[in-house]
């Protein structure tokens, strides 16, 4: 007789590495209550490798895969050893969006962003349990990096971005990403898989109700911040963001829902004062537009690039004066 459940909890959770053991109530209380921001990151890259035997090959595996689908993919076009097409998806709603070089160090907590919460379950559950569900974040994040690339060696993608020689850190950004890579955003894509994970997991773990509040809470301000960034400091554009979502939807359903989407999408720029309700509104309607063109465009579709092929394809970008 076929196993059912095990069938239904590997649907469930694709990437499980195996049961944590719950922590102790001491353990809880200690930490409970702690701002994510407060967890040091460093104690992730010290304690994953050690972790659980596998936490060495999650971590090694992970860094291949971002090294050579995002990082070398780029630079071997730049130096012209690759040569794949690339298009500009610039449109004229980006120009309503200020350029804002002050929100480059949210922009830059990108990774720290989902560093920290597993930082906070090596501490919540010990080393070695905590591990197993870092393992299990990791398989993720590594798949939406070679579900990514997949469109990448399709076609690359840029957009302009305003030069800034009174920020060292806008300029070094600009110095060191070749900015090839923008459909779909992996800025957007890994923030909205962190707090969807973490949304998933601590109700899968039972953290208690306070716990799951302020941290999805915080996770999920944070993901929204991060994600205005990329448009404030002109990594991105309005395009970037929709084909994101729609690829998150498809290769993570048991996550990341349509609705979801729509949340974040709805709460981008909400509390923003450097942009007008008319503006906020005509961005996230187009967003909104396109992200659900997508969706149902792709709704039949083995491969979740076939719409964002299309779209492409066809796209006239503008051009900024």
């Amino acid at each position: 007789m076929k196993n059912t459940n095990s069938k239904t909890t590997k649907k469930e959770f694709p990437y499980r590495q195996g049961t944590a053991k719950a922590p102790s109530e001491k353990r809880i209380r200690k930490f409970a209550g702690r701002p994510l921001k407060s967890f040091n990151v460093l104690y992730a890259y010290a304690t994953l490798p050690i972790g659980h035997i596998l936490g060495l090959p999650a971590i090694a595996s992970y860094i291949f895969v971002v090294a050579n689908k995002f990082f070398m993919l780029q630079y071997l076009q730049k130096i012209h050893i690759f040569h794949f097409p690339v298009k500009h998806v610039d449109n004229e709603l980006d120009q309503k969006v200020p350029f804002r070089p002050d929100h480059i160090d949210c922009y830059l907590d990108f990774i720290n962003y989902w560093i920290r919460p597993i930082v906070m379950m090596q501490k919540r559950f010990g080393i070695k349990q905590g591990a197993k569900l870092s393992i299990e974040f990791l398989r993720y994040i590594k798949r939406c990096y070679k579900e990514a690339y997949k469109m990448y060696t399709y076609s690359m993608t840029t957009t302009y971005r305003p030069k800034c020689p009174e920020s060292r850190a806008v300029t070094n950004v600009q110095r060191a990403d070749p900015h090839y890579l923008c459909v779909p955003s992996l800025h957007i894509v890994v923030v909205c898989l962190c707090y969807s994970f973490y949304r998933m997991l601590f109700k899968r773990e039972s953290f208690t109700q306070q716990e799951s509040e302020q941290w999805n809470s915080e996770l999920y301000a944070q993901a929204v911040a991060i994600g205005e960034t990329v448009l404030y400091v002109k990594q991105h554009s309005v395009n970037c963001i929709p084909a994101a979502l729609y690829m998150l939807t498809k290769i993570t359903p048991e996550l990341f829902t349509p609705q979801m989407a729509v949340n974040f999408i709805n709460d981008l720029f909400k509390n923003s004062t450097d942009i007008t309700d008319a503006d906020k509104k005509e961005i996230n309607s187009y967003i909104q537009f396109m992200f659900e063109r997508l969706l149902l465009e792709g709704a039949l579709e083995d491969d979740w690039r076939v719409p964002v092929i299309r779209w492409l394809d066809s796209y006239k970008p503008y051009e900024p004066q």
